[in-house]
């Protein structure tokens, strides 16, 4: 058992709690007899511009938080699920569609998937929203995520999104043995309890950041993921890696050449 563990374990009491308090439910299973695909967009980042859009989720008006648990055990996750809380998009739109509050969970599992391949993960999964009429900004653990008129004219769900992310990360991320997803509209409240689950999670997988880039190469450091710095919430955590390698380089320049002379 991982540390992320007990948090599978939080997110499903915070499911069942919100299912007691009378929100609205709705679950899919994306087929996974299909082979995992690509999203038609990927490789560029949509853009929805403020006129064109129909729907805008989370954002500086309103909640919104993003995270990803992972676990080694498959039997913690129940494998192509797509759970939404709350209204789908034909709702939202019809109440105005601006600043809804939205909570978006990642489950993924697998061998070694909870150090191994966390940050491959991120990475794939802001490839699987480059959806046509999707376009999502901001990094870290916060989103906010725009969706265009035309998009929602197509049909454009949350069931719709769950899958293809589903379909994207189970055929980019090597030993992913489940994935499922859980998306939370039903109110700010909600989100705002989602996002305190989040930023647990969120320190635990610092700690997870903090062990791989200990294991670079002497004198060199990576960074895989494709946050920006200045967003990344991980920032802190490869700061200090970094001051630790200028400390140790400083020390070995500093040691005293020791022997017997000449």
């Amino acid at each position: 058992m991982n540390a992320l563990d007990a948090y599978v374990t939080r997110l499903r009491e915070y499911e069942s709690e919100l299912v007691s308090r009378g929100r609205d439910q709705r679950v899919w299973f994306q087929d996974l007899l299909r082979p995992p695909g690509r999203c038609s967009g990927q490789g560029v980042t949509p853009l929805v511009l403020k006129e064109n859009t129909a729907l805008e989720l989370g954002g500086p008006r309103t909640a919104g938080t993003s995270f990803v648990l992972c676990t080694e055990d498959p039997d913690q996750v129940l494998d192509g699920r797509i759970m939404l809380i709350g209204p789908d998009v034909p709702e939202l739109r019809q109440s105005g569609g601006a600043g809804v509050p939205f909570g978006q969970v990642v489950l993924a599992a697998g061998p070694g998937m909870a150090a191994g391949t966390y940050v491959e993960l991120e990475r794939e999964l802001q490839a699987a929203t480059r959806i046509p009429g999707y376009m999502v900004r901001g990094g870290g653990d916060r989103i906010w995520a725009r969706v265009s008129a035309e998009a929602c004219d197509a049909g454009f769900s949350f069931r719709a999104l769950g899958g293809e992310m589903i379909s994207h990360i189970r055929g980019a991320v090597a030993g992913m043995e489940a994935a499922e997803i859980l998306f939370i509209t039903s109110g700010l409240d909600d989100v705002a309890e989602l996002q305190s689950i989040g930023s647990q999670v969120r320190k635990l997988s610092h700690d997870l950041r903090r062990q791989r880039l200990k294991l670079v190469a002497e004198g060199i450091y990576e960074c895989e993921t494709a946050v920006s710095c200045e967003v990344c919430p991980d920032n802190p955590v490869c700061a200090e890696i970094r001051q630790m390698v200028v400390i140790r380089k400083k020390g070995d320049q500093a040691q005293p050449i020791t022997g017997r002379p000449s």
